[in-house]
């Protein structure tokens, strides 16, 4: 065989294309790092044993309540938004995955599971959800740092306790709905929003803090409505009527230091627009909000986008209370310009 081809084939093993060869020596850089790496620790993910690469997250930015961690993986391993993470002896909830623009590996950000939740299945025969063990979650207080208040009269605030927590999306937790109650570090909340969509993986619940009632509820257990009359599971609870259709009027694509108005309406039977008063407005996102509140009462809110260009692609949810009933809109951070 000539020198040509000795060379050809030995440059065609590193890479066919000065891309090839450049992604493969990224690639091998990783398995380097990842080999030697003093942070790489044993864990299990979605029940499997495997090796993992934690890293610090920054407190800067999501209001000093959370460890966040980095969880860096090669990309044979089976992980995604809405998985769980056993490490150190602690439960660990997939949150955001980054969308690597070299994929030599996969990187996500994980937060501490906080609560477990547990709830009755089967009344027949008192099953507990996920085989007993109940589900994971991260749960924060939505009182202390978004607009957790209702108004009574004109313009009296009042406080309302509020948490808004999230857990992975499955079979179980998909029915979970509007109305239903569940133990949070003992007490009892209700849930007044269900969120499947805005964070795919993941499902979010906005709760209300509710009276525990121990004809009903097991507080040694910790699971609310565990004693019923029916034998049936929560699908004999009453959904809340609405009375009219609404939505939350404003922008979806808000950008960086602009101001933006939202309001809640609906059409009126001969297709004009209607007004309606709120009783609560709520803003939430999982990291540091990326608005400003300038105003806000019973007609509307008024939120100015911080000027940090780290917050573009950042996602947040704006959501509206009209009699009783809980609706959101998703807002997404864009550029300034363009």
């Amino acid at each position: 065989m000539s020198f040509a081809s000795n060379y050809r084939r030995k440059m065609d093993g590193m890479g066919a294309t000065q891309y090839e060869r450049s992604f493969a020596n990224k690639a091998r850089q990783f398995e380097l790092f990842f080999d030697n790496t003093l942070t790489r620790q044993t864990c299990i993910i979605n029940g499997k044993k495997t090796q993992a690469v934690f890293q610090d997250h920054s407190q800067s930015n999501n209001k000093d309540l959370s460890d966040d961690k980095y969880l860096v993986v090669p990309n044979n391993v089976e992980v995604d938004v809405g998985s769980y993470v056993n490490w150190r002896d602690n439960d660990w909830l997939v949150f955001t995955e980054e969308v690597k623009t070299i994929p030599t590996h996969q990187q996500l950000k994980i937060k501490h599971v906080n609560m477990r939740l547990k709830w009755v299945t089967d009344y027949k025969t008192k099953a507990i959800c996920n085989n007993g063990e109940g589900w994971g979650a991260y749960v924060q207080n939505q009182t202390l740092y978004t607009l957790g208040v209702s108004f009574s009269g004109q313009h009296t605030a009042l406080a309302n306790a509020k948490m808004m927590l999230y857990l992975q999306n499955n079979e179980e937790t998909r029915k979970l709905r509007v109305g239903t109650r569940l133990f949070l570090g003992g007490q009892v909340y209700k849930v007044e929003f269900v969120d499947p969509i805005s964070r795919i993986g993941l499902i979010n619940l906005l709760l209300d803090e509710d009276t525990k009632n121990p004809e009903i509820d097991n507080i040694d257990e910790q699971i609310a409505n565990y004693w019923k009359a029916e034998e049936y599971h929560l699908s004999n609870e009453k959904k809340p009527q609405e009375s009219l259709e609404w939505h939350i009027q404003g922008s979806e694509k808000d950008r960086l230091g602009r101001v933006y108005t939202y309001k809640v309406v609906s059409a009126d039977a001969d297709g004009s627009e209607v007004q309606h008063n709120v009783q609560e407005w709520i803003v939430e996102d999982i990291e540091n909000l990326p608005f400003i509140i300038q105003e806000r009462n019973e007609k509307q809110i008024t939120l100015r986008v911080k000027d940090d260009f780290r917050l573009v692609g950042q996602t947040a949810n704006l959501m509206a209370k009209v009699n009783d009933s809980v609706k959101n809109i998703t807002i997404k951070i864009v550029n300034k310009f363009g």
